[in-house]
């Protein structure tokens, strides 16, 4: 049995349709159970993704500007997980973090910022990642092992497929049309109504820290669905943590598929590394738009890094 949700986007009537046991709410999201993710369907489409050649805030290795077309709906978390919905997590299957190795080391803890340099902290991890959080708050410290694991744990408990999104639908979903560095427009001077990014009270803390000319108010992460949403209704697609997406790193994305598919280890795809996205509290416009990436191994854990679920639509 399935229920009708009506969707009205860009004029356009789009009809999905979703297991009736997720519980629907007046304004189209569902959740699969007590403290699962809040999921809002995204229509199939089309949208501009990457980053022309003289883009401002450009970074080396984004994705040229092309056309992504999804020929199906599916749905994304309307928030990152946060630390309440991660403990459940962790609560019921026991869940530990795997062992970080690189290069022939064993690296324990998170990695943290003290101003000066980066480095891992043994004693850190996602519930003492180095500064005070809230439940409410995005889980951070967490890997792409980790996120993966979440995202197994919900479709065994939910029946409905969960996974990690891929870097396409991450983008997609973020831009919600648009094809400029920001979903909210071209002008970096209004982030702080949509993000919790790098900016004026961020630089308090970190003065040498490239960061947004306007002020959010928040040094580290807040809760989730704070700043206003993008126009299919989700939050912190920018800034407060960056989000782990599935596709192996890649150095050339000429090849790069574009219908929502997660590119793996075809074509010198590297899965050791995963490609995080949407930048954090402590990104600049560089680091905080909408086609950046980051390269990190599977198993890496930051203070910056969370996650959220995309699933399948029956």
């Amino acid at each position: 049995m399935y229920r009708i949700l009506d969707l009205r986007l860009a004029g356009m009537l789009i009809f999905t349709a979703f297991p009736a046991h997720a519980e629907e709410a007046r304004d189209g999201t569902f959740s699969d159970c007590e403290l699962c993710p809040t999921m809002v369907v995204i229509p199939a489409g089309e949208v501009t993704i990457g980053s022309a050649d003289n883009a401002a805030f450009r970074r080396p290795g984004e994705r040229p500007q092309q056309t992504a077309k999804l020929e199906q709906a599916f749905a994304m978390a309307q928030t990152e997980v946060t630390r309440q919905q991660y403990r459940r997590f962790v609560v019921e299957t026991g869940h530990e973090s795997a062992t970080i190795e690189y290069q022939g080391r064993v690296i324990e803890g998170c990695n943290y910022y003290d101003g000066t340099s980066y480095g891992f902290v043994r004693d850190h991890d996602w519930e003492s990642p180095g500064f005070p959080q809230r439940e409410d708050e995005p889980v951070v410290c967490v890997s792409w092992s980790d996120a993966s694991r979440y995202a197994e744990w919900l479709t065994g408990k939910t029946g409905r497929q969960y996974r990690v999104p891929s870097t396409v639908e991450f983008e997609y979903a973020m831009r919600a049309g648009s094809a400029a560095p920001w979903f909210w427009g071209t002008d970096p001077g209004n982030a702080c109504e949509y993000a919790n990014i790098g900016d004026q009270t961020f630089g308090y803390r970190y003065p040498t820290r490239a960061r947004f000319g306007c002020d959010d108010r928040y040094t580290f992460t807040t809760s989730v669905a704070r700043f206003a949403p993008n126009p299919f209704g989700l939050y912190d697609m920018i800034g407060n943590a960056w989000e782990w997406t599935n596709d192996c790193w890649h150095d050339d994305l000429s090849n790069a598929p574009t219908d929502g598919s997660s590119w793996q280890g075809e074509e010198g795809g590297d899965c050791d590394f995963r490609t995080p996205k949407g930048g954090s509290w402590i990104s600049g416009p560089a680091w905080g738009h909408a086609a950046v990436r980051s390269k990190d191994l599977a198993t890496y854990r930051s203070f910056m890094l969370g996650f959220r679920v995309a699933a399948e639509l029956d």
